[in-house]
């Protein structure tokens, strides 16, 4: 009689073909795992390229809006990894107008109201203008006294930063005793174009320290900061916040503390903003690099931009 035998594997077999599937597996892993690895670095890279741009480009569009001689950098002197770029928002540029017909602006005295030419485009819409907190610049030079920190020692009369007005003086000083370069804190603007004319007027008088050559004038909101912070990885911008003589570089006390802010990025391993003042012949330079670091490596991104110092 026939014997009937059962098919099927043995264990060795099976052991045999276990190890064959790994060892096929492994050299498939090795031959894929690569090319992934690499797409994930690149794509990390990329994010971190478009990251360290849109902050870059978001900078340079806003110091672009910036009042001439208003920009001053800072290392925060507790915090040697943290470092502050401020300026003064421009909603609105015009040209005032400064001899008859209307309104004009006069500088040997106080004035409560004066024409621009042409009328107002945007600083009408704004919010804080709408509401009478916009203020008015004329010929910021940008001058300071001096000292360890320069930018902390604005001029009176001759400097946006400064939060007094020029000081009283024997003779004929310049500026002139009681004039200011932006409308005082407290002075509502009130802004109309009530003609082919654009209208400025100020609750109280205002005297303007220095006529500007080209008869400009800046409608401004608010400071802005951008804080780069080694320590938190992290790039922050500020704004709603007063003037102060003394720039303001830790967020955590006033008047960054209690300002508007929005993180712009993080990863940050090294941030440098350096600002280089324009003279008659050159505008000034505003250089800054950051440096973005995550798993997927390090990229760093420059930019220079040119900022029109002419008041």
């Amino acid at each position: 009689m026939m014997k009937k035998f059962s098919k099927g594997f043995t264990l060795i077999e099976l052991i045999i073909v276990m190890v064959m599937a790994a060892a096929l597996s492994i050299t498939v892993a090795v031959f894929i795992s690569r090319p992934i690895i690499s797409y994930k670095n690149v794509t990390a890279r990329g994010e971190l390229v478009d990251a360290a741009d849109m902050v870059l480009r978001r900078m340079a569009r806003d110091i672009q809006q910036a009042v001439p001689n208003s920009i001053r950098v800072k290392t925060d002197p507790n915090n040697a990894q943290r470092i502050a770029l401020e300026f003064l928002n421009i909603v609105e540029g015009m040209r005032y107008r400064g001899a008859l017909p209307g309104s004009y602006l006069n500088f040997t005295g106080t004035v409560t109201q004066f024409n621009v030419i042409g009328q107002f485009q945007y600083a009408t819409t704004n919010a804080t203008c709408m509401a009478g907190n916009c203020r008015v610049v004329v010929y910021n030079t940008g001058e300071n006294d001096g000292g360890s920190i320069p930018t902390d020692n604005p001029t009176a009369g001759a400097n946006v930063w400064s939060t007094v007005v020029a000081p009283t003086c024997m003779g004929g000083c310049i500026p002139a005793p009681g004039s200011v370069t932006i409308s005082p804190v407290g002075t509502i603007v009130t802004l109309s174009n009530p003609s082919s004319q654009g209208l400025v007027t100020f609750s109280s008088g205002v005297q303007f320290a220095l006529a500007s050559p080209e008869q400009r004038v800046q409608i401004v909101d608010t400071p802005v900061t951008y804080i780069c912070d080694v320590s938190t990885n992290q790039i922050t911008r500020y704004w709603n916040y007063t003037i102060n003589s003394t720039q303001p570089t830790n967020p955590a006390n006033a008047p960054l503390s209690s300002a508007s802010n929005a993180q712009l990025t993080k990863d940050v391993s090294v941030c440098t903003f350096m600002y280089t003042p324009g003279t008659s012949t050159r505008n000034g330079v505003i250089t800054m690099t950051i440096t973005l670091t995550n798993t997927g490596g390090t990229v760093t991104l420059m930019r220079q931009v040119s900022v029109d110092n002419a008041p």
